[in-house]
C-alpha cells in the first residue's frame, strides 16, 4: 500500500511544528501513554479498567502506529464526513510494544462556532512520525481515548522507525465467548499485536457493504476482526477519507475454515466483561493494511450466486449458478443440495450434482426442480478442494452442525412481502436482502399529517412476517389503506429490515389493514426474537383474556415505556413502547401525546401534540402501532393518539387525512370465532357460503371449507398448538382473525 510523498511528509512536519509553538505553551506536565492506560491488576480483577486520567487533559509523546490516510470511519457529525483517528504506541524501548503502551488518538477536535473538524493535515501521518498531543482522556465502549482539544493538538516533532508488533494470542485477549479478559487484555488495549495460526469461524456482513470476521485460536478462544481501516474495505465500499489511497475498497471476504499463520491489526475494546450476552465484542483486531493478513490455506472461494427466477411460479424450475475458485489448489466436487419437505434438517436434504458450466473453468450450475404453489423451498451448496476443505454457500460458521440455508417461496404472481420478511437466519436478515424486488401490499402508516412520519405497507389480510418500512424518494404520496405496488432494493438498516424504494405506485385498490394481534405479557411469544415475525406490522397489544393494559414501567431510556396486564411486570412479560422521538436513529411519531420525559417536546422533532408524561396510573383497552426493532429491542410505534384503544386518560382528538380511492373491499365480515383459545374445536360463525382457511405462521393452509350453516365446527384436534389467521371471505367481503390453540 502506498502512501504520501516525502516531500508532502517535509512540509506537513514544518507546518505543525510552527502551529505546535503556539498550542503547547500551555503549562501540561508530560504524562506517559503508559501511565494514562495503566490499570492495577486489582481494579482489572474488579471489571474496572478505567483509566485514572479519564476525563483530564494531558500532553504526551508518541510515535505513529497507523498511517493517518487509512482510518475509514464514516461519520455525520463530522465536516467532510471522515472521523480520522490514529494510534500511537509510547516512546519507552524505542517504540517496543508493550503493556500498556498504545493509545488511540482521535482525529477531531471542536471549533469555537461548535462543529467538529478534522486536526490539520491528520491524514499525512505515517507509521514512525514522533509526535506530541495534548487532548483530553476519554473512553469509548471500556476503550481509553485520547480526544483533541483544539486545532493545534496535534505537532510532529521527529522520526523513528515504524513500529512492530507484539506476539500475543486470542486467549490473552478473550475467551470462546468473546467475552474480554481483562486482567490479560487490557495491558494490550490499542496496541498492535500479531496473532499466528487462527481459523475464520464466520464471516457478518452488515451495512450492505461492509464485513467482519471472528478467528479462534487452537483453544477456541475467538476475535472479531473489524474493518475500521481501509485494508477490510469490501470492493462496494466507496471511501470517505479524502486522502486515501484508493477510490474504493479491496479487500475479498475470507471464507469460513480460511487459516492465517499470520494475523495483524491494533487492538480496541468493546467492553463485555461485566455485561456477559450483551452483545458487545470485547477486545478486537483491526489490520490496517493489506499484508497483515497471511493466509496458510483457505477452503473454496464461492461468488457471484445466482437464482432464476428468483420468485418461480409452479411450472418454473430453478437455475443456480455459481463461479467457484481455490486459490491454493483445485475444486475437487460441488454439490447442491436441497427439499420441499420443511420437516428435514439440512443434512437430510437431496443431493445433486453441481457441474462445469461447458467451456468454463469455475462457473457451476444446476437446476432445481418445479414445486406446487406456496412450497417453501430449501437449498445451500457445498464444495470441496483437493485438500478435502469445505466452504458453503450461503456461508456456515465452522462447527455448526447443520449448514446455513437460502430459500424461497413458489408464487403465482412474484413475492410478496412475507417472503422478503420471513426469515430462517438466526439474524433475522432477509433472504432477499440486496436484491431487487417489486410487491403489492397495502399502506398502514405514512408520512401525512397526524400519522406516524414513515411509510410502512404490508400483505393484504396482515399475519406473521407481512410488513415492511419503505424509504427513499417518492413515498410522501401515500394515504393509509391504500393499496400500492413498490419496487425496490432490500436493505438491512441495523437488523430491521426494510426497502429502498425507486418506483412505487398505486393500484386503485383501498383496503382495510388488518391489525395482528399480540399478547405483551406472554414471555413465550416474545422469547427469542420470537417477535421478528412482527417487524414491520401493523400490530394491536392486547391481552387475549381482555384484562386491561397497564404501564408497567414508565421510564426505561431513550424514549421507550412499556405496558403488561401486570404492574411492574419484567423483560419477557411487557412490550415497549416508543413515542415523540424522531432523528437519524430514532423513527416514531409527533403525534403521540404520551411520551416518558417532557424534553421530547422539542428535542429530536419538534411534537405536534401536548405532551403528556405516562403514569403507572393509566390503562387501555389496547394499544396499535408498527412494529419497529433497534438497539437490540423490538417496540411498538404508535402512529398517532388514535392508537391507544379505550385508555382512561383524555387525549387530543386527531384529523387524519384520508384517501380520495374508493374502497373496493367493503367492511369487513360480521363474524365470530370462539372459543379463543380453542383447544380441539373451534366455532365459526359466518354468512352461508363463506370460505375460510386456518393458515399457520409459514402461510401453510391447516384446515379449509365452506360454511353450509350460519354456524359452522372446525376441528383443530390434528393441528399443533400455537398461533394461526382464520380468513374467511364471502363474496368481495374479507376478514382474518387470530386464533390461539391451546392444550
Amino acid at each position: 500500500m502506498t502512501h504520501n510523498s516525502p516531500i508532502m511528509k517535509q512540509l506537513f512536519t514544518w507546518a505543525l511544528a510552527l502551529s505546535g509553538m503556539m498550542a503547547f505553551g500551555q503549562g501540561l506536565t508530560y504524562t506517559s501513554i503508559t501511565d494514562i492506560q495503566y490499570v492495577s491488576a486489582a481494579d482489572l480483577s474488579a471489571c474496572n479498567d478505567t483509566s485514572a486520567y479519564l476525563g483530564d487533559t494531558v500532553m504526551t509523546y508518541g510515535i505513529v502506529v497507523t498511517p493517518g490516510d487509512v482510518s475509514e470511519v464514516a461519520s455525520g457529525s463530522v465536516q467532510g464526513g471522515h472521523r480520522p483517528f490514529f494510534f500511537l504506541v509510547d516512546t519507552v524501548a524505542q517504540g517496543v510494544a508493550g503493556s500498556f503502551r498504545g493509545m488511540e488518538c482521535m482525529g477531531v477536535y471542536t471549533n469555537a462556532q461548535g462543529q467538529l473538524l478534522p486536526l490539520p493535515n491528520v491524514e499525512y501521518l505515517l507509521p514512525g512520525d514522533l509526535v506530541k498531543f495534548t487532548g483530553r482522556v476519554g473512553a469509548y465502549n471500556n476503550g481509553t481515548q485520547l480526544e483533541a482539544i483544539d486545532g493545534n493538538s496535534l505537532q510532529v516533532i521527529g522520526s523513528r522507525p515504524a513500529p512492530t508488533p507484539a506476539q500475543i494470542t486470542v486467549g490473552d485477549l478473550n475467551d470462546p465467548l468473546r467475552v474480554n479478559i481483562l486482567t490479560t487484555g487490557e495491558p494490550w488495549e490499542n496496541s498492535f499485536v500479531e496473532f499466528n495460526n487462527v481459523t475464520v469461524t464466520e464471516v457478518i456482513p452488515f451495512s450492505g457493504n461492509r464485513i467482519s470476521f471472528n478467528v479462534v485460536d487452537g483453544n477456541g478462544n475467538k476475535i472479531n476482526v473489524s474493518d475500521r481501516f481501509l485494508a477490510q474495505k469490501l470492493p462496494s465500499w466507496q471511501t470517505v477519507n479524502p486522502y486515501s489511497p484508493q477510490s474504493t475498497g479491496s479487500f475479498m471476504t475470507p471464507v469460513p475454515g480460511t487459516f492465517y499463520s499470520s494475523l495483524k491489526g491494533v487492538v480496541r475494546h468493546d467492553g463485555n466483561g461485566c455485561l456477559v450476552g450483551s452483545g458487545s465484542r470485547g477486545y478486537e483486531l483491526n489490520p490496517f493494511d493489506s499484508t497483515h493478513y497471511v493466509i496458510a490455506y483457505a477452503p473454496p472461494y464461492i461468488a457471484n450466486f445466482e437464482r432464476d427466477p428468483m420468485v418461480p411460479t409452479p411450472n418454473q424450475t430453478v437455475d443456480l449458478v455459481c463461479n467457484i475458485t481455490d486459490f491454493d489448489g483445485s475444486v475437487d466436487s460441488v454439490f447442491v443440495y436441497h427439499t420441499a419437505d420443511t420437516s428435514l434438517m439440512p443434512t437430510q436434504f437431496i443431493k445433486m450434482n453441481m457441474a462445469l458450466a461447458s467451456g468454463s473453468t469455475d462457473e457451476y450450475e444446476a437446476v432445481l426442480p418445479s414445486q406446487l404453489l406456496g412450497t417453501l423451498v430449501r437449498y445451500y451448496i457445498k464444495a470441496w478442494d483437493n485438500e478435502g476443505n469445505v466452504s458453503y454457500y450461503p456461508t456456515t460458521p465452522v462447527g455448526q452442525v447443520q449448514p446455513n440455508v437460502d430459500y424461497y417461496t413458489v408464487r403465482a404472481n412474484g413475492a410478496i412481502i412475507q417472503d422478503i420478511q420471513y426469515s430462517l437466519a438466526s439474524n433475522g436478515n432477509s433472504p432477499y436482502n440486496t436484491q431487487n424486488v417489486t410487491v403489492t401490499g397495502v399502506v398502514t402508516a405514512s408520512t401525512k399529517q397526524h400519522d406516524l412520519g414513515f411509510l410502512y405497507i404490508q400483505d393484504e389480510g396482515g399475519g406473521p412476517w407481512s410488513g415492511i418500512w419503505c424509504v427513499g424518494s417518492g413515498i410522501t404520496q401515500f394515504f393509509r389503506e391504500e393499496e400500492v405496488q413498490v419496487t425496490g432494493t432490500v436493505e438491512e438498516y441495523y437488523g430491521m429490515t426494510r426497502l429502498n424504494v425507486a418506483s412505487i405506485s398505486k393500484t386503485g385498490n383501498r383496503i382495510m389493514p388488518v391489525a395482528s394481534v399480540v399478547n405483551p405479557s406472554d414471555s413465550a411469544e416474545k422469547y427469542g426474537y420470537a417477535w421478528e415475525q412482527w417487524e414491520g406490522c401493523y400490530v394491536r397489544l392486547e391481552d387475549p383474556s381482555q384484562q386491561p393494559l397497564v404501564v408497567a414501567q414508565t421510564n426505561l431510556g431513550f424514549g421507550d415505556y412499556a405496558v403488561s396486564n401486570t404492574a411492574n411486570a419484567g423483560y419477557w412479560n411487557r412490550a415497549l413502547v416508543l413515542a415523540g422521538r424522531q432523528s437519524a436513529t430514532s423513527f416514531s411519531s409527533l403525534f403521540v401525546q404520551l411520551i416518558t420525559d417532557p424534553i421530547y417536546d422539542t428535542l429530536d422533532g419538534m411534537m405536534e401534540v401536548s405532551p403528556i408524561v405516562v403514569s403507572d396510573t393509566m390503562s387501555m383497552t389496547a394499544v396499535e402501532g408498527i412494529c419497529f426493532y433497534g438497539f437490540n429491542n423490538f417496540r411498538v410505534i404508535p402512529r398517532n393518539n388514535d392508537d391507544f384503544i379505550g385508555i382512561n386518560v383524555t387525549l387530543d382528538s386527531t384529523d387524519l387525512p384520508q384517501s380520495s380511492v374508493g374502497l373496493t373491499h367493503p367492511e369487513a365480515l360480521s363474524l365470530r370465532a370462539y372459543p379463543n383459545p380453542a383447544s380441539d374445536l373451534l366455532t365459526l360463525e359466518a354468512p352461508i357460503g363463506s370460505q375460510y382457511t386456518l393458515w399457520d405462521a409459514l402461510g401453510r393452509p391447516m384446515a379449509s371449507g365452506k360454511t353450509q350453516f350460519a354456524t359452522t365446527d372446525i376441528s383443530t384436534t390434528s393441528v399443533s398448538r400455537g398461533a394461526y389467521l382464520l380468513e374467511v371471505q364471502s363474496g368481495d367481503r374479507r376478514q382474518v382473525v387470530r386464533i390461539i390453540l391451546v392444550d
